[in-house]
């Protein structure tokens, strides 16, 4: 019985053995390929440039501080900051009342120089009848030699080239007079906007100091320097853009206008004018600009993101994706401005490359395109 009971066991055992193992081979699976989620762009042509940013303070294009040629009493001011004026406007006045008593005096001087000479040239004509008569009687022995040169003397044009001399000075003398009285009106140099004024009527005005400060804002002009390397990059008249912050969140369209060929004294850098449009008035002077100056460009190249390329092995490489897979190309890099790089060598117009998502991929990566 015993025997019979060991057999049945025996005969279980080997039965419920390979049953357990093949149930354990269907158990086993194999393991599924990582899909790794990224972001791509189509390869495409475009033009590409490389900028420079300067930074600089924006002046007016003309600017005038205007003094009195002569100082004075301030009579009346017409204008006001913020005022617009054309030049030759009158901006103020000074007193007039000495500066005509000068010019009284003067015409007085003049006119008194003026009767002088005619008397002299009366009386040199005088003389000379005199010498003419007293020469003949010299001649005969009527008169000695120190007479007759008496009157010769009296007759000599020397005493009328003095008086002469006196009316050119005084006829000076009173065109300065009328010229300082015309300079108590003190008119504008140039036409602009008024952005100071330093006087007050009743008081005096003199050229230790502008009364009145003028600029011309209708274009205003930024200068500043560029290193040697870039000098040969750049000419006059070409176009930059301006941002300038406080003016507005657009930038301005501005124009080298000079370009010196020697560096600043004391500097490497070589100065650089600028000068912008500004008939909205919305740029003031004192206001800081970034001009960006396109120092290289290059024209329906191939360019991706600059994000796109990373370096793998010490090579510049991109992801393509074909087929839901990743191929990893090396690349010849070309102008990158940081936001694009050029493509010299390595993709194609029209291929699709990865530029999210690159740095986890190897050769082959399953990738699925993000939405």
């Amino acid at each position: 019985m015993k025997k019979k009971i060991s057999l049945l066991l025996i005969l279980i055992l080997i039965f419920t053995v390979p049953l357990a193992g093949c149930k354990k081979k269907k158990e086993v699976k194999e393991p599924e390929e990582k899909v790794i989620s990224v972001e791509t762009k189509k390869v495409q042509k475009g033009d590409i440039n490389l900028k420079t940013t300067l930074s600089a303070k924006v002046a007016p294009i003309e600017e005038a501080s205007v003094v009195p040629k002569i100082p004075g009493k301030v009579a009346k001011i017409n204008i006001e900051i913020g005022q617009k004026v054309n030049k030759g406007d009158v901006l103020f006045t000074l007193d007039k009342t000495d500066m005509l008593n000068v010019v009284k005096n003067a015409e007085a001087a003049y006119n008194m120089a003026v009767a002088n000479l005619k008397i002299r040239e009366e009386q040199i004509e005088n003389a000379r009848t005199n010498y003419e008569r007293m020469k003949f009687l010299y001649e005969q022995g009527a008169i000695s030699k120190q007479q007759f040169e008496q009157y010769e003397l009296q007759a000599s044009s020397t005493n009328l080239e003095v008086a002469k001399a006196q009316v050119e000075q005084s006829r000076v003398a009173l065109e300065n007079a009328k010229s300082s009285l015309v300079d108590t009106t003190v008119t504008s140099p140039i036409s602009g906007v008024i952005t100071a004024v330093n006087i007050n009527e009743g008081e005096m005005a003199s050229s230790a100091m502008p009364a009145v400060s003028i600029a011309n804002l209708d274009k205003v002009v930024i200068e500043t320097d560029i290193s040697e390397y870039l000098i040969n990059k750049v000419k006059i008249g070409d176009s930059v853009d301006i941002s300038i912050k406080s003016a507005g969140k657009e930038n301005f369209k501005g124009k080298i206008t000079a370009l010196s060929p020697a560096t600043s004294q004391g500097s490497m850098t070589y100065p650089i004018k600028i000068e912008i449009d500004n008939k909205n008035k919305l740029i003031k002077p004192g206001m800081f600009g970034e001009v960006s100056i396109v120092t290289e460009k290059k024209e329906k190249v191939i360019t991706v993101p600059s994000e796109a390329v990373i370096v793998k092995e010490g090579n510049d490489v991109v992801f393509t994706v074909e087929d839901n897979k990743a191929h990893m190309k090396n690349v010849s890099l070309g102008i990158d401005n940081g936001e694009y790089v050029e493509i010299i060598k390595g993709v194609k117009e029209g291929e699709t490359v990865v530029i999210k998502g690159q740095n986890y991929l190897d050769e082959g990566s399953k990738v699925k395109t993000a939405k």
